[in-house]
Order: structure tokens, then sequence, then C-alpha cells
């Protein structure tokens, strides 16, 4: 080879993943080892010269590979793809033949060097694994290269270097005074109680100003008396991420950190807001406070900057749906009680709930409003004119904070989503029994509920009858995946992307219905099969497999579809954003990276075979009925 070439080659393999995996070291001797080979339209690899060679990368031009037994289409390779992997192990004869389109430069890896880099180099391994859901697995820390700046930032840091090392630790049987005294001598807000090298429990500043100070308890009595016992804990080597996924998932303010089962140190709120960009936890805690509509609207204006905070440093999409599903039950619980306060306390106990992706813990920027009311007893006029209004000025007041309302009116403001437990349940009783699917269309966006605000019990009562009232009737079962598998995810035959025209007749497919909804939904029926009280759609997964219904490598391969497909999303968004572009779900595959494409193939993939074999459970394998 002319090593005036080397820079060239090291320079594509450094940016072409998963080489770019690799050590310096591994990259320098890669490249020596490329062949570099030229070809003219019409040219031909096969058998001897495609067999048993190695990895193809495409350098510059266009090729395509057909079947040899009868020259139908298999694949088509431009620049950044690569070819030959299946045919690598083999002699003599290949499956396929490749024909060149275009004057073409490749790169050939030669299969003794890959078999090398696969075994040696965990990136390359994964990235080359037969099994779809490891190369999805191998997605997760790409995010288009994070920098090292990135990497060292707050972000990313472990608890351990953020969290209180001075700890205030007492016994269960030390004395409310003499804690309260422990924690200003060592300046916290929460101490640690510890029997016998055991944690067994905390107290906060907060715990003996509302618990014992305010009930004029003895000040000399044990302080295990008003400590919390069912705590959580974080481990040391956990990010800031975590940490402040946990406060702001279960609203606690202060967490003990762990490490080899023991207590080393405190972290909250405080100390992550000091030591973090992210402001989630703050827009929470003022909303939680906020009694101005107006003073609400203005911290709306945030969302946006602590989304792109969440997508730039490469927080789990999981996380990235909770964290914002927070944020928006929080501004909804915030209008509910402004609300509350304007009208007068209300005439009966009712739940305020969350449907569609809010319910699912689920919401993105492209989340509009579903929402409903469920109340204890059947309600008269005087009644539900308190919930119209309290409905009303809800829903548009999220409205103005980002949060469209419904264009199916699947809204409280809507009299119809007003309505007693009773008739809830007669509405599902109605929705099963009937398979309507244009009713069951309809309606499918309270099949997922949670409640916001007021009497969980009510929308507990309202699923469990959902689950009893559909295990047991499989046309219901049978239709709703019908529904759901009259769409089918975007690839060909030839794992070719099935693109749809916009208005504007530029090829796209929308990664929202053709994919995304897909997994959701057989989530939801897996869920209902097993019984399962979740909204979450992978903790719906994880108890069919429970139930028995879904094997542990068929979790795998939908979570890991289900998490780069929505990692795929919320890159786009924020590149619209970043652009001041219009935000949607419709996806230009050109517009990708190479390793984006080839990812977004294997999830499509996946999809696919769990939609047939959905169908088969479910409907017997029947087509749509």
């Amino acid at each position: 080879m002319d090593k005036s070439l080397l820079p060239n080659i090291y320079e594509f393999i450094s940016k072409t993943y998963p080489f770019s995996q690799l050590s310096e070291l591994e990259k320098d001797a890669t490249a020596t080892k490329i062949q570099i080979t030229y070809h003219s339209p019409g040219d031909v690899l096969e058998d001897e010269t495609l067999a048993g060679a190695g990895l193809f990368m495409v350098r510059a031009g266009v090729v395509e590979t057909r079947y040899k037994n009868d020259g139908s289409l298999r694949g088509r390779f431009s620049v950044g793809d690569t070819f030959g992997f299946t045919q690598m192990d083999k002699e003599g004869k290949s499956d396929y033949k490749a024909v060149f389109l275009e004057n073409t430069l490749l790169y050939l890896l030669p299969r003794t060097v890959l078999h090398y880099l696969i075994e040696k180099n965990k990136a390359v391994g994964d990235y080359f694994d037969s099994k779809e859901w490891v190369r999805l697995s191998s997605s997760h820390n790409y995010a288009d290269e994070i920098s090292e700046e990135e990497k060292q930032s707050s972000t990313f840091k472990s608890i351990d270097s953020v969290c209180n090392h001075d700890l205030a630790i007492v016994t269960s049987r030390t004395s409310i005074v003499d804690t309260a005294i422990k924690l200003g001598e060592h300046n916290t807000d929460m101490a640690v109680v510890i029997d016998y090298d055991e944690i067994k429990g905390v107290v906060t500043k907060s715990d003996i100003t509302l618990k014992a100070v305010a009930k004029s308890m003895d000040i000399n009595s044990p302080i295990n008396e008003i400590m919390t016992r069912n705590l959580m804990t974080i481990d040391a080597n956990q990010s800031v991420y975590d940490a402040l996924e946990m406060m702001v998932m279960y609203d606690i303010k202060n967490i003990p950190v762990m490490k080899n089962n023991k207590v080393i140190g405190t972290v909250s709120t405080t100390s992550l807001l000091q030591n973090s960009q992210l402001q989630t936890v703050y827009l929470c805690q003022e909303l939680q406070t906020a009694k101005d509509v107006e003073k609400i609207i203005a911290l709306s204006k945030q969302k946006q900057e602590i989304f792109e905070t969440l997508v730039t440093t490469n927080v789990k999409p999981h996380t990235i749906q909770k964290v914002m599903s927070h944020i928006a039950d929080n501004f909804a619980q915030a209008f509910v009680r402004i609300a509350e306060e304007k009208l007068g306390r209300a005439p009966v106990d009712y739940a305020f709930v969350a449907a569609g992706s809010q319910a699912r813990s689920e919401v993105q920027f492209l989340s509009d409003q579903d929402n409903c009311i469920i109340t204890k007893t059947e309600l008269n006029d005087e009644q539900r004119e308190y919930f119209v209004k309290l409905a009303k000025f809800v829903t548009e007041n999220l409205d103005k904070c980002g949060y469209p309302l419904c264009d199916g009116n699947f809204m409280a403001s809507n009299p119809r989503w007003v309505a007693s437990l009773d008739t809830w349940k007669s509405y599902y009783t109605k929705w099963i029994s009937d398979t309507d699917q244009d009713a069951i269309l309809s309606s499918s966006v309270f099949l997922d509920m949670r409640c916001l605000y007021g009497h969980t019990l009510l929308v507990k009562q309202l699923r469990m009858h959902l689950i009893e009232t559909a295990k047991n009737n499989s046309r219901f079962m049978a239709t709703l995946m019908n529904i759901s598998a009259a769409v089918s995810p975007p690839v060909g035959t030839f794992r070719q992307f099935v693109l749809t025209k916009d208005g504007d007749n530029k090829p796209y497919l929308n990664i929202k219905k053709q994919a995304i909804n897909l997994i959701i939904e057989m989530a939801r029926l897996y869920g209902i099969c097993a019984q399962s009280d979740t909204t979450d759609t992978y903790e719906r997964l994880k108890a069919a497999v429970k139930a028995e219904l879904l094997k542990e490598e068929e979790y795998k391969e939908l979570s890991e579809a289900y998490t780069f497909l929505n990692s795929v999303r919320f890159n786009h968004q924020l590149k619209a954003m970043k652009n001041g572009e219009k935000l949607s779900n419709n996806i230009v595959p050109n517009d990708l990276s190479q390793f984006e494409r080839n990812h977004l193939r294997d999830a499509f993939q996946i999809i696919a075979k769990h939609q047939k074999g959905a169908l088969f459970r479910f409907s017997g394998g029947r087509g749509v009925l």
C-alpha cells in the first residue's frame, strides 16, 4: 500500500463506528492492514473475490448486492456502508454478488483482522453480533461521539464526587434534641440512624420541625419515633442523573449514599443544583409552591433548556421521558391546586387523571394533552358545572405552557370525560364487549391512566376493572392487536426503508406511528395479559417475562429497540430545535448517520418479528378483523 494513503484511511475509520471506538494504537494497526480496491460500473465481486475476503467498506461510489439464484436485489450501499460480513467465513461460493453502479473505491478489512478486533474490542464485537438487541445495546454510548469535555462535566460525575461525606450519625435511641444538635454540628439537613453498622433510617431537620416541635413532642424522646424507616439509597458509583431521577420521581430531597453496603455520605437537591446544569429539581420545587398563573406560564420556558441538556448529555431516553413527564405532572398539579383555590373545595372526591403518553410517563416535546376526571359518585348538574370549570381552567393554562390541546378532544374539558367511577367502568365494559374497532381506536388513549391529583384509589380501581374485564375477552385482545398490526415497521424485503412522501414530495418515515407506538401497543397487551397495573412500557414487558408470556431475550430485544428508537427521535427533535425548525416525528433516513440507519433496520426487524408473534398469541395469526 502507498503509505501516503494511511492518513486518509486512519481518518475514515476514526469517523466510522464501531472502528471509531478503537484505541489509537488499534486504529494505527487496522489502517495498515486495510486493502484498497477500485471498481468501474458493471464490475462484479462474487465467489472467490467475495467469500472469505472480509469486510468491504464503501469509501466512494455505489454498489448493489444481488442474490445469485434469481438476481433479486438484496441491498444497496453507498459511502460509509459495509457489506461482506455474512460471507466472511465462507469458502469458494458466495450467496450473492456485488455489482458496482458507479466508479467505486472500497476499503477491505481482511477477515483475520476483523475477527481479532471482534474478539478484543467490545464495541466492535457488539456491533457485529448476530443478535439485533446486542447490536442495538452497543448504540447507547454513541450519540454522535460525546466529547471528552462533556464526559468530564458534572452531568457524568459519580454521586461519590458530589455528595457530602461529613455524616451526622446517630443511633435509634439518640434523643430528638441530641439529633438536632448533631445536625447543627455537621451543618447538614439529614442524619443517618445506624445501629450495629446497619442503617435503620434517616431523619431531617424538617422531620424534627414538623413531626416533633410542631406537635409538642418531648424532645428527649428517641429519634426512632419520628425517623423515616423505608428509605431509598443510591450507590456511590451511580451518576448525578441517577440521583436526580430518583429525587424527581419520588420527591426526595436527601438520599444516603452507599458503598460496599456502608453509608459513606448523603446527597441533597441543593448539592445537585450546585453541581449540575439541570434545573429540574428547582423547577418542580417552584411549581409545587407557585400560586400565580402568570408565574407558572413563565416557568414553562425552562422545559426546552432541560430537554436540550438531557439529550445533549446523552441521558437515557427512559430517564428523559420520566423527567419530562414529572415536569408535566407538576404543571398540571399546580393548575388544579389554583383552580380549587378559586372555585372552592370540590363537591365530591375525585381524581384528575393523565391519559396517553403522560400516563405512561413518556412525555416528550410533541406530546399533547390527554386527561380526564373520575369522580367517586355520580354528579348532579351543579357538581358537574364545578368540574367543567376546573377542567377548562387547567387545560387552557396547560396549553399556554406548551402542552397543546388534544385535537381529538380527549381532555377533561370535554364533559364526556368527566364521569363517575361507575360510568367509567361502563365505558370500559362497552368498549371491551363490543370490540368495535372505531370505538376502541377513538378511545384507546384512555387504556392508559395515571392519577395526577386527588384520590389515586379511583384510578387503581378503574384500571383493575379494565384488566379483569379485558383478560377474559380474547376478541377484544385480538382486536387491539389487529389494529396495531395494521401498521408495519417501515422496512422492506431487502432491508430497505419503505418511505412515505410529505406535502413537498420528500420521503420520510414516521418514527412514532411506524415504530415506537407498535412497541407501546404490544407492551400494553402483554401488560393486560400479565394482569400488571403498571403503565410503564418497560415494566409491562418485564411483567410479561415474569408471567412467562415473553422470554428474557425477547424482553431485551423489545426494550433495546424501544430505547434506540426514542434516542433517535430525541436527537432528531434536538437538531430541529437548534436549527429553529418545526418539530415532528417524521425522519428522513438520509439525514441520519449510517450508524443510525443500520440500527434502525435492526429495530424494525425486531418489531416485525414480535408483531408476528403477538398476532399469533392474541389473534391466532389472523389478519385485521
